[in-house]
Formats: C-alpha cells, sequence, structure tokens
C-alpha cells in the first residue's frame, strides 16, 4: 500500500513539473506566433510526417517481435504482438519515463517475468541509441570539452551492449536468452538506428519550412535535445525536450516559436497518434473480458 502511494505521488509531482515548465516556456512565446506556425505547415510535409511515423512504428514493432522471442518458447500470434506494442503506446502515458508500458505484460500469453525482460531489453536499446546518437553529437557541439574526453564517451557507449554480454556470465541467468541476446543485436540495432534517423529527417521537414538548417546540423541538434526523452522527471518529456530544442535550436537561428512547433508536432505523430490507436485495443480487450 505504501509502494502505491508513493508511486501516486511521484506521478503527481512528475505532472506538476511538467505543467510548471511548460507554463514558463509558453509565457516566454508569442502564442500568435507559435499558433500561425501550426497551420503553416503543408500538406505534403502532414503526408510524409505520417509516412515516415508508419515507417518507424514498423521498426519498433519488429524489435518488440524479436525482444519477445529472446524466449524460444514464445509462441504468440502476429497479431497479439501488433496489439501489445500498441497498447504499450498507450500505457506509457500512464507513469512519466514511459515506465507504463510494463503493463502490457498483462496482455500476452506469455510468462510476465520474461515478458518483463523482453520490455526491458527494449528500454534499453531505445535508450542506448538516444546516448548514442548525443555523445556523437557532443563531439561537435561541445567544442570546448576535450576531444579525448568526448571520443572514450562515444566509443564506451557505442560497445555497451557488447560489454553488457560480456559481464552477462557472472548474471544468474540462464545462458540461452545471452545466447538469444546476442543474436538479436545486429537486426535491433539497424532497426532502432532507422528509427532515429527517422526522427531527424521528420525534425529536418518541418525546422526547413521555417528556417534554413542542414541535416548535418539537425541531426546534431536533436541528437542532443532528444536525450530529454530519457530523463523521466517530466511527462513523455514534455517540457524538458521543449526546453532543451530552444536553447540547442537557438543556435541554429530558430526562434522558439520555431522550436515548440517542431518539437510538439514530432510528439504529436510519433507519439500520441500511436497511443490512441493503443487506446482502442485495450477498450476492445476490456470488452470482451
Amino acid at each position: 500500500m505504501e509502494k502505491i502511494k508513493k508511486r501516486r505521488i511521484l506521478f503527481i509531482l512528475k505532472i506538476l513539473i511538467t505543467v510548471i515548465i511548460l507554463v514558463i516556456i509558453f509565457r516566454k512565446l508569442h502564442l500568435s506566433d507559435l499558433y500561425c506556425n501550426f497551420i503553416e505547415i503543408p500538406l505534403r510535409i502532414i503526408v510524409l510526417l505520417l509516412l515516415t511515423t508508419i515507417i518507424k512504428l514498423t521498426t519498433q514493432y519488429l524489435n518488440w517481435k524479436k525482444y519477445l522471442k529472446i524466449n524460444p518458447d514464445f509462441s504468440g500470434s502476429n497479431l497479439d504482438i501488433l496489439k501489445s506494442y500498441f497498447i504499450g503506446d498507450a500505457l506509457r502515458f500512464i507513469l512519466p519515463g514511459g515506465y507504463g508500458t510494463f503493463g502490457k505484460i498483462y496482455f500476452l500469453n506469455n510468462k510476465k517475468v520474461l515478458t518483463a525482460i523482453s520490455i526491458g531489453l527494449e528500454k534499453f536499446f531505445q535508450i542506448w541509441v538516444n546516448l548514442l546518437f548525443a555523445s556523437f553529437a557532443a563531439i561537435f557541439f561541445f567544442e570546448s570539452v576535450s576531444i579525448y574526453l568526448k571520443l572514450i564517451l562515444f566509443l564506451l557507449i557505442l560497445f555497451l551492449p557488447l560489454i553488457i554480454y560480456t559481464i552477462s556470465f557472472f548474471w544468474r541467468a540462464k545462458k540461452i536468452y545471452f545466447k538469444q541476446y546476442l543474436k538479436i543485436i545486429p537486426h535491433v540495432l539497424f532497426l532502432q538506428l532507422l528509427h532515429n534517423f527517422l526522427t531527424i529527417i521528420q525534425y529536418y521537414l518541418i525546422l526547413n519550412i521555417f528556417i534554413s538548417i542542414s541535416f548535418f546540423k539537425t541531426l546534431i541538434s536533436v541528437s542532443l535535445f532528444m536525450i530529454a526523452n530519457i530523463i523521466p522527471i517530466t511527462y513523455s518529456g514534455l517540457g524538458l525536450r521543449e526546453t532543451f530544442a530552444i536553447n540547442i535550436l537557438a543556435k541554429a537561428d530558430a526562434v522558439p516559436e520555431v522550436a515548440v512547433t517542431s518539437s510538439l508536432t514530432i510528439f504529436f505523430f510519433n507519439l500520441v497518434l500511436p497511443a490512441f490507436l493503443g487506446l482502442y485495443f485495450i477498450l476492445k480487450s476490456r470488452k470482451k473480458d
């Protein structure tokens, strides 16, 4: 009971932090300019955002399937896997930091411990690729920091999955899961890298409506402020991501309204829309019960 109370208090605190940050941000913006930015997004860009979002969702679904297959005995259908993936997208809004996704263990016919391990792997690779992109971007963005220090950090993050595999021999766990883990690395790495590159392309498309910015500069900027997604102090990164975007994109001559427009637009396409589909599957499963 105490744990439930603590979680509720933590949840409320994070919601409050999110609201406070957003209020501070919006008080500094020209809301009329922000509104104009949203309605100025061309239809062709909206279509491209939808297409890239579908591809991104496909990469994450295929990776989720691989994470589940780390258990050789898993026999769920492709439809069950697809439903559980979208349900996870909906449940991530329950708890800040995306930890609500662990609730999808109840929507699969699989051992809950093994499904939790699969979710843990999913989050690990998502966080790892974000850190990898950020450490790469830091090499070019933070010019005053020693290049050797930045390269060491980048290499450590780059080889982190293999480091974990190496130290896994000291863990008390079935070796078969770690063998499967090694097999899936090339597959999930490629798809997760593709997912992040598509996110950068989405930002590139939106930002170039308002300013002239190269793809490389977009890659560096987005890779840095997307690190907010893995800092669990606000609701789904809201507020924190926009704050980072405003400060980082300022170096690319983007005004705060442009930074917030791009960030909120990507948030809507990549997180809100899939969550509605997940909510549909949740409600459908409850009707069956």
